[in-house]
């Protein structure tokens, strides 16, 4: 499902663990009564969350920026269609090493909502990390990491494997008979290719 609408956007970069301003994703003011009109606009702070913002904030324009720097994009702070397609694939990595380690059914969407939520914090608890539900960049690189030894476990010999072994028994076989003399030179090279796969 692409990203389609600041609200996606904004919701995969709060998941994601780029910040928001002081009143983050869903504030409607804090202790401090952080509503800087300057930044947000002409918006009522009482009843007006940054999810519903219908204009590109400076707030989103510094979380983009971030994301941009830190996925080695062009740092322009700008929405686009390279942006939202590279944050897309970033939540749906995140999906798939998820439902890789801790073996539930999640849907790669590409956007950040209540079940991939829910996923880190298990995935945090799991890992003895705070739980937030929120998947920062250092969350996310130990998950891959986690991902990959689940995905590469040590390599275990194969049934070709084991006929390659079989075939280099053979060739030193046949190499020894050569060299005693025991066949000739034409009989060890039909012998050779008789044997190759």
């Amino acid at each position: 499902m692409p990203i389609t609408s600041l609200q996606d956007l904004r919701e995969n970069l709060d998941g994601l663990g780029y910040y928001l301003g002081p009143r983050g994703l869903d504030g409607l003011g804090n202790s401090l009564n952080a509503c800087d009109r300057d930044i947000l606009g002409a918006i009522n702070c009482d009843t007006t969350s940054l999810r519903v913002l219908s204009n590109l904030d400076d707030y989103t324009r510094a979380a983009i920026l971030q994301y941009q720097l830190d996925s080695n994009m062009a740092a322009t702070g700008n929405d686009g269609a390279d942006l939202r397609s590279s944050i897309e694939k970033t939540v749906r990595i995140l999906q798939n090493n998820l439902k890789i380690v801790l073996k539930v059914d999640i849907e790669l969407s590409g956007n950040y909502r209540r079940t991939t939520y829910s996923a880190v914090k298990t995935y945090q608890r799991t890992r003895k990390l705070p739980v937030t539900g929120i998947a920062t960049l250092t969350v996310r690189r130990r998950l891959n990491d986690d991902a990959k030894g689940v995905v590469s476990p040590t390599p275990t010999p194969t049934s070709e494997l084991n006929e390659l072994r079989k075939l280099k028994s053979d060739l030193i076989t046949l190499k020894q008979s050569l060299q005693a003399r025991q066949i000739n030179d034409q009989e060890f090279i039909r012998e050779v290719f008789a044997r190759l796969p």
